[in-house]
Parts: structure tokens; C-alpha cells; sequence
């Protein structure tokens, strides 16, 4: 069974490590992190965007309200902006793809969203062999404004999906970022395959033509 560790940083930021799922209250960008774009003015249970600067991966958002992508403003996931609350929404990529951080901002302004009470979050993971882990989950209180959360990893395990828990329902979910996205060579575009293959086939050629000499 994995077990926890609680760790209280000179700069109060706390830390918490559930096996290879680590958990950083603020927001703490990786060198690869890429901003997720949301497909504006769309609703539904399921909301799509896609990851900027990583062709051919889709973000996907999924709960049991029925969620919507603003058209205007920041990018961020509301209910019924100004009206209604998110209570929950999890995260993943499309395809179960992979990742190794997730970076989100449950925010807490406007007229909808309640301030002091506890979310959970919950995070399925698989090991570097691709068994799944135990889920793990952490709790911190949302209070108003921004509400950064990082989630990493370690040992070669990475993130399937991540869902936040928060029944007194706050106003959005913005400012989500994913890096270590795992399989990139199996969702690029087929166009990003082809000058990798004319070299390689032209080096082909090349050592063909020296053997002959």
C-alpha cells in the first residue's frame, strides 16, 4: 500500500507524495508545459481543446454537469457562467494518452462559487510499464481567487486522468497546462513524418550507391 508524506516548505508551500503521484499546492510550470486551447462557444458533458505546439492531441474535459467553453475572455470551463457553480470535472487526454504534470486553477470569483470549503482531487495513474496504479487523492481548501494545484510524477509513472471534487462548487476551471504528454510519436500529423522518411530513405540510397563503388 502507498503511503503518504507531508512535507512544509520554508515558503509554506505544502507538498504531498502518494507513491509516484506528487502534489504542489501553487502553480509550478515544468519546462515542457504546454497551455491547453479550448474550443470556444462549445457545451456539452464532454468539452474539448487541444494542446499549443503539440499537433494531433486532444484535451478532454468531462462531467456530470453539462459543461461550457466560454466564447469570450480567458480560456476557462464554467457550468452557466455567472449562474451556476462547477461542482466537478476531470480531466484527460483523448486516445488514453498519458501525461506527467497537469497544472489547474479552480478559480473562485464572480457572483457563483463558494469559498472555504474542501476539493478532492483524484488522480488515475498507470506505472512505466503501463499497469494501473492505485488512485490517488488529495484534499486542499479553495479559497477565493486563484487556487493552484500542480500535480507530478515520478519512477516513470504518469497521469490517465485527474477529477476535481468540490461540492460547494466554484466559478470556473481555468489556466490548465499539461507537459510529458507520453506516445508523441504515434499522434503527430502524418505530415510531420515526411521529410524523416525522404532522409532516411535518401541515406538508404547513398550507402546502396557505395557498396557498388
Amino acid at each position: 500500500m502507498k503511503s503518504w508524506l507531508l512535507v512544509v516548505g520554508l515558503s509554506l508551500s505544502t507538498t504531498a507524495l502518494h507513491g509516484g503521484i506528487i502534489f504542489t499546492l501553487g502553480n509550478n510550470p515544468e519546462p515542457d508545459e504546454h497551455n491547453v486551447l479550448l474550443n470556444n462557444g462549445t457545451s456539452g458533458n464532454d468539452v474539448f481543446g487541444t494542446l499549443n505546439g503539440v499537433p494531433g492531441v486532444t484535451a478532454q474535459f468531462s462531467s456530470t454537469q453539462t459543461l461550457q467553453e466560454p466564447s469570450s475572455g480567458q480560456a476557462r470551463i464554467t457550468v452557466d457562467p455567472g449562474t451556476t457553480a462547477l461542482t466537478n470535472v476531470m480531466i484527460s487526454l483523448v486516445g488514453g494518452i498519458t501525461f506527467s504534470d497537469v497544472i489547474f486553477n479552480p478559480d473562485i470569483t464572480g457572483r457563483v462559487g463558494t469559498p472555504g470549503g474542501t476539493a478532492t482531487v483524484t488522480v488515475n495513474s498507470v506505472d512505466n510499464l503501463g499497469n494501473p496504479e492505485l488512485a490517488s487523492t488529495f484534499s486542499y481548501t479553495l479559497g477565493n481567487g486563484n487556487n493552484f494545484l500542480t500535480i507530478t510524477t515520478s519512477g516513470g509513472e504518469t497521469i490517465v486522468d485527474t477529477k476535481i471534487d468540490y461540492p460547494s462548487g466554484f466559478t470556473d476551471l481555468r489556466e490548465v497546462r499539461i507537459s510529458g504528454v507520453s506516445g508523441l510519436q504515434s499522434v503527430l500529423e502524418p505530415s510531420t513524418f515526411v521529410p524523416l522518411m525522404a532522409l532516411a530513405l535518401g541515406s538508404i540510397g547513398l550507402v546502396r550507391r557505395s557498396r557498388k563503388g
